[in-house]
């Protein structure tokens, strides 16, 4: 399955730390899915997103799982770079109208994860076991 990944307020749970599990999360993802990013950080080429997010996982098997993940492009909206032929997910914190729009328009908005750090700091982990009950 495609699972498309944003940055902030997901993977990172502010500008300086990583969202607990983030690691694991990524872990998990690259290993089992088809992954790319859906994030203002990276427009049609991972090498500027990896830079900017590898300063907050020192881990050497997280670097290199992000160099795994693939590109996207889009312009206004991220759902311009979802293949919708396909099953997905997409984890964001953050959905406009217009997107929410789109997805209804293809009947994907359950592939929509919902991620709020804020109110649940630990819900990588549940995302993961989210993840694994579905396939």
């Amino acid at each position: 399955m495609k699972v498309y990944v944003d940055i902030d307020g997901v993977l990172l749970a502010n500008e300086e730390n990583p969202a607990l599990h983030a690691d694991d999360l990524i872990d998990y993802l690259v290993n089992n899915h088809e992954v790319y990013w859906l994030t203002t950080h990276c427009r049609g080429d991972n090498i500027p997103t990896q830079l900017h997010i590898a300063r907050h996982f020192p881990s050497q098997n997280t670097l290199r799982n992000l160099g795994k993940i693939k590109a996207t492009n889009w312009d206004t909206w991220k759902t311009e770079a979802i293949d919708f032929s396909q099953p997905f997910l997409w984890l964001d914190d953050d959905l406009f109208n217009e997107e929410r729009q789109e997805l209804e328009a293809h009947q994907a908005l359950d592939s929509f994860v919902m991620i709020d750090l804020r109110d649940d700091p630990g819900q990588l982990k549940k995302v993961i076991d989210g993840i694994r009950a579905r396939t």
